[in-house]
């Protein structure tokens, strides 16, 4: 029989099962009792098992859903009671009913809501209203501290609670002014009246009813109000209760700049022209006499202005005094042609270019300079300044002068340049003040304000060339014998054209001095509307009105 092959196992293969040695429960797979295992039968999970998660998620999906629900309102709220606020710290009436709710509108309409709350500012004398942080709203009301600020009463201090809802602020006339309550009207009560004060002279004169002061004593009077007034006894009441108290206190008066004297001496100097006149004194920079519209229409400058751009270019280096240009009738900028006065040819020296007022020259001198220079020494002699003196309008240049052309006729006194006699006075007492400016004040109580535009050592250099222009230049009408007057002249069109026509009905009359040239005591500006050049028509009146102001000064 043939023998049978033993089957060689791979290395790979699995060992066959050993069995215990007669030990059965240490048998895979045995259990105790023997047999095969039965399984035990699946258990049915219950419905319960899930709802409760589905339950869960419900819960806490409806209260992330409440959460921002309640934030949005909170949101909301906040955003209705800063509306409010707002308005009430701008005192914007219609800005404040808007930013009710619909109810509170329809129980104060617009015009009614108001007269309540102009009838309880009128009551506190209120001047401003402040309001500090709101609080987080809690059951729809925002908390708010206010300091309202009385010209009578100082500083009422309180909160405004705002009910917000229904899309808006529920409003009563309790949040009109803090500490009000329902019911209460705001009043005031005059206890006794103020003794009002006067405007006087320097001297301490009445300052006269006459009708060459009016215009200004009036505006002494309406930007001193507060002041003359002074404040009458008064208290505050809120319904019954008595909120604050004032005893009375008499006005102050003002002691004007003014020189009745001198104010009467321009008058009658401009005449029935229809132009204006302004004396100041360039150390404190006291308003001496203001004639006509000295300070309430300001013109095109001309070539007064070109004391800025000599300064401006001397400073910024340039030129020098040294400086030369050639001799010719006009400049050209930007393609565009700048013509001298009645196309007259002039050049040569700085010096000699200033006293002949000569366009082709600054010009292109005050391209050269550049813009910014330019309006920042504009700027430094009280152009686009705010005027202390009443009723005065300021003298402006334009911030944005974005050409050769724009620049070169600004320099020039043209473009949009504006200016008024007292400014233009100031510019020249300025430089008289050796580039310390003091800003023009109408009153003594009001401090002295000096500030430098220029240094002292371009300020001279300016000075000698003004004394030039007055001894032999376009000024020479407004020369003093025994007294040295620094001087410029300016004829600016108020059409501009550019073409050195000479039509007067389209040409201020300007001229600008100060007196005595070294140590001056009065600084003039004189213009006249539609006159013609300034050397032959505005001169004789400065020279008239800086004779009387040295001789009485």
């Amino acid at each position: 029989m043939p023998r049978r092959r033993r089957r060689r196992r791979s290395m790979f293969a699995s060992a066959p099962p050993r069995r215990s040695a007669g030990v059965p429960w240490l048998e895979p797979g045995h259990r105790a009792g023997g047999g095969h295992r039965r399984r035990a039968p699946r258990r049915r999970r219950s419905p319960l098992a899930y709802l409760v998660p589905l339950l869960l998620i419900a819960i806490v999906g409806g209260a992330v859903a409440l959460v921002v629900r309640h934030n949005r309102e909170v949101d909301r709220q906040r955003a209705d009671a800063a509306a409010f606020a707002k308005a009430y710290t701008a005192r914007d009436t219609t800005a404040m009913w808007r930013a009710l709710d619909p109810k509170s509108q329809g129980a104060y309409p617009r015009a009614r809501f108001a007269a309540l709350i102009r009838r309880a500012d009128d009551a506190a004398t209120v001047k401003t209203k402040r309001l500090g942080a709101t609080s987080k709203p809690e059951k729809g009301a925002v908390t708010v501290p206010v300091a309202v600020q009385t010209r009578l009463f100082g500083t009422l201090h309180g909160t405004l609670k705002l009910s917000v809802k229904d899309g808006g602020v529920a409003w009563t006339p309790s949040l009109r002014l803090p500490g009000l309550r329902k019911g209460e009207a705001p009043k005031r009560r005059t206890l006794q009246s103020a003794r009002q004060a006067t405007v006087l002279t320097r001297n301490g004169n009445a300052l006269l009813d006459d009708p060459t002061l009016n215009i200004f004593e009036k505006g002494l009077r309406a930007r001193y109000r507060e002041r003359l007034a002074g404040t009458a006894g008064a208290e505050l009441r809120y319904g019954t209760r008595v909120i604050a108290k004032v005893t009375p206190h008499a006005g102050r008066s003002v002691h004007s700049t003014l020189r009745p004297g001198l104010q009467r001496v321009a008058t009658a100097a401009l005449g029935t022209r229809l132009g204006g006149v302004a004396v100041v004194r360039p150390r404190t920079g006291d308003v001496l006499a203001l004639a006509g519209i000295a300070v309430s229409a300001p013109q095109p400058p001309g070539s007064t202005f070109k004391i800025i751009t000599l300064s401006a270019a001397l400073a910024s280096g340039a030129a020098t005094p040294n400086s030369s240009y050639p001799v010719r009738t006009s400049a050209t900028l930007s393609g565009v042609k700048l013509a001298n006065a009645s196309n007259e040819s002039c050049g040569g020296s700085l010096a000699q270019s200033f006293a002949d007022s000569c366009n082709s020259v600054f010009a292109p001198l005050g391209a050269k300079v550049g813009a910014k220079k330019l309006v920042a020494r504009a700027e430094a002699f009280g152009f686009n300044e705010t005027p202390r003196v009443p009723v005065a309008k300021p003298n402006t240049i334009s911030t944005t002068l974005r050409d050769a052309i724009a620049v070169g006729s600004a320099a020039i006194g043209q473009e949009k340049d504006l200016a008024t006699p007292l400014g233009m006075a100031s510019v020249a007492a300025t430089i008289g003040a050796k580039g310390m400016r003091a800003k023009p004040r109408a009153i003594t109580e009001d401090p002295v304000i000096r500030n430098r535009a220029v240094s002292a050592k371009v300020a001279g250099q300016v000075r000698d060339m003004m004394i030039g222009v007055v001894r032999g230049g376009t000024g020479t009408a407004a020369a003093l014998p025994g007294v040295t007057v620094a001087g410029k002249t300016g004829t600016a069109e108020l059409r501009f054209t550019g073409n050195g026509g000479a039509d007067p009905k389209n040409t201020d009359a300007w001229f600008v001095a100060f007196a005595p040239a070294a140590n001056p005591r009065i600084a003039v500006g004189v213009m006249l509307v539609g006159a013609g050049a300034g050397g032959k028509a505005a001169a004789p009146i400065a020279k008239q009105v800086l004779a009387a102001a040295l001789a009485s000064s």
